[in-house]
């Protein structure tokens, strides 16, 4: 997983050398550090340079190369790095100050052909003694020929320019190299101008850069294959890649992407203090990066991060996340989805929201499991929870890392903590479907066999029960009938207990009327699937309006006269009427001519209480109750229905309550 700015990347180099030279070969890195010192073998131009140098030092008898004897020691051919400054300046024109100098006695040094005599220190325009590396080890051979000085001059002509490049690049690295209470305001400020060139970091303010300066680290992996970090890690660092490329691993996935210089990735689990969410395998040798260390990215860059990280896979858009203020008993998570591949944010959700990672009112969980009908259906998401749980299938879990068999079996928990906060979510919808029954079983089948899931195979038992209970009651109460008497609430007829929740399903019969301009009625039975066009047909028939079906309407007329025209393919039409309306069936141009019924306008019957004598709390509770069971006859999905269209989904769910009426979405 990467966090990738989107503006173009600028090559890292120190303002004082912006011509696009060839990069510096870089050196070996010892492994337990991961860090740049110095390179057991240097790369032959560098060694070539350093043999030149070398060879002109000690021809000239007045030259600082000497013999020194230090602490009792006898040093052969050393000079302090003020007179190898001073020396290299009077060597060349295109040498002007000792910075400049400095910086290229540093890359010689960074290569492995200069050393520090101490073997303490990089190199510095002070009097601190250095040596060539073949003077140390005993390589230099005999005393330098006439034909080897000339040879010499005529290299460092030819090859001199180079190295001055590199020198700044070197002097900037040896500065990241340094603890932040070693670098000098100089040094900061050098540092703060590198950091104005680099993509991943211009979204910052300039006090922001300024104390990245003082803090980041510069660091170097040289070979292929070296692995960063792993998924599953704790988050410790965020990193910028300054030259070379890693590949970005997933479990089951493989490789995802590939990032390049100017690629930042690592941010995501500081902001979330959630674990890594890939492996990065470094793809080349000589690998340079820059590290911002947790405790000072939580310092420095947490509150003050770009709004939107977007995450990529294969070079595309896969997730993107923006940052959400703060709110008081909000969760933890600053960084909430806004859109992605439906795959992605499952995979997002599974990995930081499930296990206890999230807090109590994080959102992100139950918007998921309340729409991903609009954009996952149910079958695709089946197919993804099983990769996910079976993301070990195809690999021999004996030569497996103990990392991995934690991961997988992390991975597994997760997918039976999904099944259960889906159930909990949608209610009987999981249990409507197929597919999710049988995925369910199977995972029950699955989790019991492994002894490591004990306290998973008790959740999925839960689930489980619920299912039975759900599937005895649906039989027990199959193919039911519904009246819907003159004041429209819907009853269960042959129910003993009116006043239980009872689902009414598309293939229940329900009793109705339908009324004409004269009010005159028929009374109708048809199940709750029925489209208006069918109703209207029938009804017409019975009350004998001869029309043509193209110019009939079916209406509901509400008590206070307004007419609602129901669309040919509206369904469950007896459970979708306002309260006190009624289905009326007219001729279009007699439209006009409909009126509501008298019983719509005012009671028949006196109230058998006086309305009057109750106090405003007890109005206020009974009114209440009255939404909630409202509220409650209302199925999760229908809202989705109605917004998006019931012919996208090609569902029907409707819920009602003994004593209340339930919404279809038509």
């Amino acid at each position: 997983m990467t966090c990738c700015d989107k503006h173009t990347e600028k090559a890292f180099y120190p303002s004082t050398a912006r011509m696009r030279q060839p990069q510096i070969p870089v050196p070996e890195v010892f492994q337990s550090k991961g860090l740049i010192d110095t390179t057991k073998i240097p790369s032959p131009a560098m060694s070539r340079m350093g043999w030149a140098l070398r060879t002109l030092l000690v021809s000239d008898n007045t030259s600082c190369l000497k013999d020194r004897k230090v602490g009792g020691k006898f040093i052969r051919k050393c000079a302090p790095g003020t007179e190898l400054v001073e020396w290299l300046l009077n060597l060349s024109p295109i040498v002007h100050t000792r910075t400049q100098a400095a910086g290229m006695w540093q890359a010689l040094l960074e290569e492995g052909v200069l050393c520090h005599v101490a073997k303490e220190q990089p190199f510095k325009d002070k009097c601190f003694l250095y040596r060539f590396k073949s003077d140390e080890d005993g390589t230099a051979g005999s005393a330098s020929t006439s034909d080897d000085v000339n040879h010499a001059n005529e290299h460092i002509r030819e090859a001199l320019p180079a190295l001055l490049h590199r020198g700044p690049d070197a002097t900037l690295r040896m500065i990241l190299r340094k603890p932040s209470h070693e670098r000098t305001q100089e040094e900061l400020e050098l540092v703060y101008e590198e950091l104005l060139h680099i993509a991943a970091l211009s979204h910052l303010s300039t006090s922001i850069k300024r104390e990245l300066a003082s803090i980041i680290v510069f660091e170097a992996h040289a070979h292929a294959g070296t692995v960063l970090f792993n998924q599953g890690d704790e988050g410790r660092s965020w990193y910028i890649l300054l030259k070379g490329s890693v590949d970005v691993v997933i479990h089951g996935k493989g490789t995802v992407a590939t990032l390049k210089e100017g690629d930042d990735f690592g941010k995501l689990a500081l902001i979330n203090d959630a674990p890594r969410a890939a492996t990065i395998v470094l793809k080349e040798n000589n690998c340079l990066l820059l590290r911002v260390d947790k405790e000072h990215f939580n310092r420095i860059l947490r509150d003050v991060e770009a709004n939107t990280l977007r995450l990529q896979e294969h070079g595309k858009d896969v997730l993107i996340l923006e940052r959400v203020a703060k709110q008081r008993g909000y969760s933890a998570f600053k960084y909430t989805v806004m859109s992605g591949t439906p795959q992605k944010m499952l995979e997002h959700l599974l990995e930081t929201r499930l296990g206890g990672q999230a807090g109590p009112n994080d959102p992100f969980l139950d918007d998921f499991l309340l729409t991903h009908i609009v954009f996952m259906p149910t079958p695709l998401l089946i197919d993804e929870l099983a990769a996910n749980f079976h993301a070990d299938a195809d690999i021999d879990l004996r030569q497996a890392s103990e990392e991995d068999q934690e991961y997988f079996l992390t991975s597994k928990r997760r997918v039976v903590q999904f099944i259960q906060r889906w159930v909990l979510a949608v209610r009987h919808a999981v249990f409507d479907d197929p597919l999710a029954v049988e995925f369910i079983e199977e995972l029950a089948t699955d989790v019991e066999a492994e002894p490591a899931l004990q306290e998973e195979a008790s959740i999925i038992h839960h689930v489980l029960t619920q299912l039975s209970r759900y599937q005895e009651d649906r039989q027990m109460n199959a193919t039911q009938k519904w009246k819907l008497p003159p004041n429209g609430q819907p009853i269960c007829l042959f129910s003993g207990n009116t006043h239980s929740k009872t689902v009414i399903r598309p293939d229940d019969d329900i009793i109705f009327r339908v009324y004409c301009a004269d009010h005159t009625y028929c009374t109708l039975r048809f199940p709750m699937a029925t489209t208006a066009e069918v109703i209207k047909a029938c009804a017409a028939d019975k009350l004998q309006i001869a029309r043509l079906p193209e110019d009939l309407l079916l209406v509901e007329v509400k008590s206070s006269g307004e007419r609602v025209v129901f669309k040919d393919n509206d369904v469950s039409l007896p459970t979708a009427l306002s309260l006190n309306g009624r289905i009326f069936v007219s001729p279009k141009d007699h439209l006009d001519a409909l009126t509501p019924l008298p019983e719509q306008e005012l009671p028949t019957d006196a109230p058998d209480v006086d309305f009057e004598a109750l106090s405003t709390k007890d109005v206020a509770y009974h009114m209440t109750l009255f939404d909630w069971d409202l509220f409650w006859a209302v199925h999760e999905y229908e809202l989705l229905y109605h917004t998006f269209g019931r012919h996208h989904f090609n569902k029907l769910v409707v819920l009602s309550t003994g004593a209340s009426f339930a919404q279809d979405a038509h």
